[in-house]
């Protein structure tokens, strides 16, 4: 029995793996585990949402964030712009919810789109999360590449 329940909490840990790495500039770095992706660089298939999960803590009291993507590809840096609706943040805590005191313990579901018409590249991205003051509250990048859907 107790061995079943190891078992299941650990095939988790094995199928969504932390991707991300540290961003620059000394910002608080945050865990982030990307559905179906195990190991860098991650694949986002065109046509789909890459759902990813976004672990940090708060180092101080925040009123609301927003989520700030920028991509990098072909040695040209760009902003990477949600939805409106995905790019607020506090709308997407779970078991949370805005305002956050400080050292509080947070998960966030980050939808990303990936349009059918983007090119098949290799990117990276740097999802940085800040606060109403535009303070870095959490950041990590990860290294991806843009693949053709399958039928």
């Amino acid at each position: 029995m107790i061995r079943t329940l190891i078992l299941i909490a650990l095939v988790p840990a094995v199928v969504y793996g932390n991707v991300g790495r540290p961003c620059s500039g000394g910002r608080p770095q945050a865990s982030a585990t990307i559905e179906g992706c195990t190991a860098a660089p991650c694949d986002l298939v065109r046509g789909r949402d890459v759902i990813a999960y976004i672990d940090f803590t708060t180092d101080r009291a925040i009123q609301s964030m927003t989520t700030v993507p920028t991509a990098t590809a072909l040695g040209i840096t760009a902003p990477y712009p949600l939805p409106a609706e995905f790019a607020e943040t506090c709308n997407w805590l779970e078991g949370s919810s805005c305002p956050l005191s400080a050292n509080e313990d947070v998960t966030y579901r980050l939808t990303i789109p990936v349009l059918p018409i983007y090119p098949l590249v290799s990117l990276s991205i740097e999802i940085d999360i800040v606060d109403q003051d535009n303070q870095s509250v959490a950041c990590f990048v990860v290294d991806a590449r843009v693949v053709p859907a399958t039928v």
